[in-house]
């Protein structure tokens, strides 16, 4: 005999499959201290973005009526207990007009499966994409702050370098070195914004190759672009502190990424 999950219950692993696909790692039922309690939440999910963990919890009302205002309040009273950055309320038979209103200006966001999927995608793409941005312009100030230091400071900086620069045949130590490196933060920047203004495909150049890769979508631009800046940060941090015997940067990148560009990059069989 098979025991199925009970309508509402199916509902709250409905909503947390969705916001997995947006990336967020999420939980079922999950008990949350408060300042004042500890609440059982329908879903958590989280995420990080530009190197802050965001919460966001759920609320999943599986009802065959609208959700009144007291409803909503209590759900509201329960994401500032526990410190959310932002409270989801999910109902497929919609909200009393008080409900809507309580939630007006505040971190709630009362919406549908239907709603959520149409207009929270590309929300959550931007504050990604916003993240990506401010990860890539510290990049750029971490890197232009070397030629700060002193000169002595600034050649032990160059010569611990292991960053791409073979395709302009530039030698250890040299004072443009780091150029490449430099060009492609550029490049994704410029990418991202592209990906903005809907202006796909977009062209994603990786760290180690001038041939460029079309990107159609938002998850994979993000992807792609998230690796490469996390191995940047590496290279830089292998650059200020050395740690280990690495000789190549890529050491610092991950394999995942590493199998990706090889399968991207193998000729298709005729």
């Amino acid at each position: 005999m098979t025991i199925e999950r009970p309508e509402w219950q199916k509902y709250q692993h409905e909503v947390a499959e969705m916001l997995s696909k947006l990336g967020f790692i999420t939980k079922v039922e999950e008990e949350v201290p408060g300042v004042r309690a500890v609440h059982d939440i329908d879903v958590t999910a989280r995420i990080t973005s530009a190197g802050i963990a965001q919460l966001w919890v759920v609320e999943c009302k599986k009802w065959k009526r609208a959700v009144p205002k007291e409803r909503v309040l209590a759900f509201s009273a329960i994401v500032a207990d526990v410190g959310a950055d932002r409270g989801l309320m999910f109902a497929e038979n919609g909200f009393q007009a008080g409900a809507i209103r309580a939630a007006r200006n505040t971190n709630l966001t009362l919406t549908s499966l239907v709603d959520f999927r149409q207009n929270t995608a590309d929300e959550v793409a931007a504050m990604k994409v916003r993240g990506l941005q401010e990860r890539i312009t510290a990049l750029e100030n971490k890197f232009g702050s070397i030629w700060d230091l002193t000169q002595e400071e600034r050649d032990k900086r160059i010569a611990q370098y292991i960053g791409p620069s073979g395709f302009l045949n530039l030698p250890p130590g040299h004072s443009a070195v780091m150029s490449p490196l430099l060009a492609r933060l550029s490049q994704m920047k410029e990418a991202l914004n592209f990906a903005k203004f809907e202006r796909w495909p977009v062209t994603y150049w990786a760290l180690d190759d001038d041939s460029p890769i079309t990107v159609n979508a938002w998850p994979g631009l993000i992807y792609v672009t998230e690796e490469t800046v996390a191995t940047c940060e590496r290279i830089y941090d292998q650059m200020v502190s050395p740690r280990g015997q690495v000789k190549d940067w890529r050491e610092l990148q991950s394999q995942e990424m590493t199998e990706l560009l090889t399968k991207i990059r193998q000729p298709k069989e005729e």
